[in-house]
């Protein structure tokens, strides 16, 4: 089985940033059938446009803008890319990584997809910091892998046997939903648990309150709307659930480092 090496993809490679055991790349796909294959390195992928299907030893998923996937090194699979403009977002982690920070690469075995918006627009931030690849922004990618790796290898963000039932109930609600359609009532009703039960209990597993987990869902929606250019910000920022424009602009630049607009610029420029 074919082992891609260190930074390489089944592509055309738009921008290489190099660090110390880090390498980052932005890759248009070229491939309408990629075969099985393996990585030397763990690596996630961050689907910035298009639409593939991706198959893996145990399940096959429907990605498109916006799906973010962890592939550990020994993790085989293939893909299938839909017609059209389709362009990822990796970072590679050499092994010594995890070995210098101690982070256990075990627990983190074959593919993962990551459904979260907390996930999705740490991702989307880094994105927008390789932009600049100033060393304030390159130290801000290390600090934002931190994040996710703290969460994924912790034990109450982690499907568990011990975790309550209404953390399952809820984490598929918010997978599965419209962003406009979710409210605190709502939430609490799929949970069957109090509202002050789900207030408190929420941030232990979630990383975040349920207000905020809400917000970074309509920001990840309007993220995968504005890599269409033939719909305007203001029927992104209604539907989305934005009070108004100006509340679209402040909350998308607060979670992304950039405006709408500064957004659909740079993930629209081949």
């Amino acid at each position: 089985m074919l082992q891609l090496q260190k930074g390489k993809y089944f592509g055309i490679q738009n921008k290489a940033i190099h660090l110390d055991n880090i390498v980052i790349t932005d890759t248009e796909y070229t491939h309408d059938r990629v075969d099985w294959h393996t990585h030397q390195n763990p690596y996630f992928t961050f689907l910035l446009t298009g639409n593939m299907r991706e198959t893996n030893k145990k399940e096959s998923y429907e990605c498109n803008a916006g799906t973010l996937l962890f592939h550990n090194w020994q993790d085989a699979h293939c893909n299938i890319k839909h017609p059209g403009h389709t362009r990822g977002f990796h970072i590679e982690l050499e092994k010594d990584f995890f070995d210098q920070y101690q982070l256990p690469l075990s627990q983190m075995e074959g593919s993962l997809k990551l459904d979260s918006p907390v996930f999705k627009l740490l991702f989307r931030r880094m994105y927008m910091e390789t932009k600049y690849a100033g060393d304030i922004e390159l130290l801000a990618i290390r600090e934002s892998l931190f994040k996710v790796f703290g969460l994924l290898t912790n034990d109450n963000y982690r499907e568990t046997a011990t975790q309550p039932a209404w953390v399952k109930k809820i984490k598929e609600a918010l997978n599965d939903a419209d962003a406009t359609t979710l409210s605190w009532d709502a939430l609490a009703a799929i949970a069957q648990v109090h509202p002050v039960h789900l207030s408190r209990g929420f941030p232990k597993y979630f990383n975040t309150t349920v207000g905020d987990y809400l917000k970074k869902l309509r920001i990840e929606q309007a993220a995968g709307f504005l890599s269409k250019a033939d719909v305007s910000l203001t029927h992104i920022g209604y539907e989305c659930g934005f009070a108004d424009q100006s509340h679209f602009i402040r909350s998308f630049k607060q979670a992304t480092g950039v405006t709408p607009l500064q957004y659909r610029k740079i993930i629209t420029t081949r």
